[in-house]
């Protein structure tokens, strides 16, 4: 009698290697990685948080958070609703997934509905369902090993944004004044004379959430 499969290893019907954790990444073109806001499922920029790292539990059979391993992956209302979240593991028909990478989705086990980006919306936060298949690209993802991921990057040009990663500098208006952006308070933004050891006044690009902060 064979070993049962073990951590490491790939199990076959289910198209997953065991407790690997992985991003689901969707193959709209802005490539927003799935994630969790509460506990529905979104899609978001990549941010490098627990909560878009995924992986297979086999002795559940279902596909569990990173963030709260004590979730998985869930048809909202016992697969009543299309919408996605998390939800306390009970290995119910509406928490097992399936991966094919052949055609990169994710397939309910019974229904045979698959992961979809709620009316192929390439925005920040859209709303993550499950949809009959249509083979669009929102029902597409790739599924990457966090092992094999890029890595977030510290320092040198980031190219989309043809910004320096973490190196400070200011925001110089073109009007006669020179003005500055400056930050006052915990959110406004106004301009005002450049003064170069002002911290309010120095900004930064993150590369780990693919914005612009404050220092």
């Amino acid at each position: 009698m064979p070993d049962p499969p073990k951590k490491g290893d790939l199990a076959k019907d289910w198209g997953m290697i065991i407790e690997e954790p992985f991003h689901a990444i969707s193959t709209l073109p802005a490539g927003r990685y799935l994630d969790i806001v509460g506990r529905n499922m979104v899609i978001k920029t990549r941010n490098g948080f627990k909560s878009q790292e995924w992986y297979f539990d086999y002795k559940s059979r279902t596909i569990k958070s990173m963030k709260t391993k004590s979730y998985s992956w869930d048809i909202q209302n016992a697969g009543k609703s299309n919408n996605m979240q998390v939800y306390n593991t009970n290995s119910g028909w509406f928490q097992l997934f399936k991966w094919d990478k052949e055609s990169g989705t994710f397939y309910n086990a019974k229904n045979l509905k698959v992961l979809d980006v709620a009316g192929g919306k390439d925005e920040e936060a859209t709303n993550v369902q499950v949809w009959k298949k249509n083979g669009s690209a929102a029902q597409k993802w790739n599924l990457t090993y966090t092992k094999d991921a890029a890595k977030i990057q510290t320092k040198g040009l980031n190219k989309n944004f043809g910004i320096e990663i973490e190196r400070p500098f200011f925001l110089v208006s073109k009007m006669w004044m020179n003005r500055v952006v400056e930050c006052v308070g915990a959110s406004n933004l106004v301009l005002k004379t450049l003064r170069k050891n002002n911290k309010g006044q120095q900004f930064f690009l993150d590369d780990k959430t693919q914005t612009i902060q404050s220092f």
